[in-house]
Formats: structure tokens, sequence, C-alpha cells
């Protein structure tokens, strides 16, 4: 399981060394995307547009679906009596490695690393202060997630809850127009979290 873990999370940066990648690959590998293209919901034959956009949303949505992989081992654990809880930690790290590039590029790259631009997006712009404080939460609950820390701050780590919550609320903001498929991306999460908080 630890295995298909770090397969399954390194696999969005594959993904983006593939799609930067592009105007290197040789043409029989191209010619092999293009016919996966077929079969999977993914571009794999163009370079991005807009590089800094495409890197945002791929950090997020890896931040967001690892987070939902992270709160699922606990109903895994009640409904199935599959016990994968010492996986979580590993889990959870991860999530956080892409909310950290996710905030990274949106303070180094968007606001060049000006502080105090940055502070002034947070505080004028409300979904990028739900995604900041979400963030925050991640950032205390990794530097917190060793053994011997993690005791003490046994209850520091049900903020996860919080953080859930507003990420969520991040993720539909971020949306000019909300359509079904985000809704029902952000029920996802909302669901592990309400059998997470029955079931724990």
């Amino acid at each position: 399981m630890r295995i298909l873990i770090w397969i399954g999370a390194l696999l969005p940066i594959v993904y983006a060394l593939l799609r930067f990648s592009v105007e290197f690959q040789p043409e029989w590998l191209r010619g092999f995307f293009a016919y996966l293209e077929h079969f999977i919901p993914l571009t794999l034959t163009k370079s991005p547009n807009d590089p800094l956009k495409f890197l945002i949303n791929l950090s997020g949505n890896s931040a967001f679906w690892l987070l939902a992989l992270t709160l699922s081992f606990t109903p895994i654990r009640v409904f199935f009596k599959l016990n994968l809880i010492r996986y979580r930690r590993l889990s959870g790290l991860f999530s956080f490695f892409y909310a950290l590039i996710h905030a990274m590029l949106f303070i180094g790259i968007d606001q060049e690393f000006n502080l105090q631009d940055a502070m002034h997006e947070v505080l004028t712009k409300p979904f990028i202060a739900f995604g900041m404080g979400a963030f925050v939460i991640m950032l205390t609950m990794a530097l917190t997630s060793t053994k011997k820390l993690f005791g003490l701050f046994r209850t520091w780590h049900r903020m996860v809850y919080i953080a859930a919550v507003l990420i969520v609320i991040h993720y539909l903001m971020s949306h000019k127009t909300i359509t079904w498929d985000n809704i029902s991306v952000a029920g996802v999460l909302i669901s592990l979290l309400v059998l997470r908080l029955i079931k724990r």
C-alpha cells in the first residue's frame, strides 16, 4: 500500500513533466500519447497555454484528492474492516506537499515574493483567505506529525475538519461559475469528512 501511495502521489509530477516536455518528445511517443487521449480524460500532447495556471490547478487538485484519501482511511476501517490508518500520515504529508507547492506558486511566482501584495490579496479576496487558512492548519499538522509531537498536538490535528471545510469553500469560490462537476467533487470531501466525524 505504501508503494501505491507513493506512485499515485508522484503521478501529478510525472504528468506535469510530460506536458512541459511535449516539444522534446519523439514522434512515436507523441503518437502513443495521442492514442491514450482517446481513453483517459487528460491532455498529453499539448504543452500548457498558461503554465502558472496549469501548475496552480494541478497542485491544488492533487492536494485536494490526497486529503480526500487521507480522510477515507477511517471510514474504510469502520465500514470495510480494513485498517489502513498507518498510511494516513504518508498521504497527509503528500497532501501538504502539494498544498505547499500550491501556496509557493501563488506567493513566489504570482506575487513574486512581495509579501505586502500577497497579504493584500489574502485580505481582499475571500477565496484566497480560505485557502491560506487551510494551508496554515496543514502546515502546523505537518510540522507536528512525528510520533513524539503527534502525541502532544493530537487535539490540534482534529483541525483537519476545519481545513477540509476551508478547502471546499476555496475550491468552489475559485471557479467563476459553479457546475455540478464542481459540486460533486466538493461533495466527495464533505462526505468523507462527515463519515469521519460520525465514526471516528
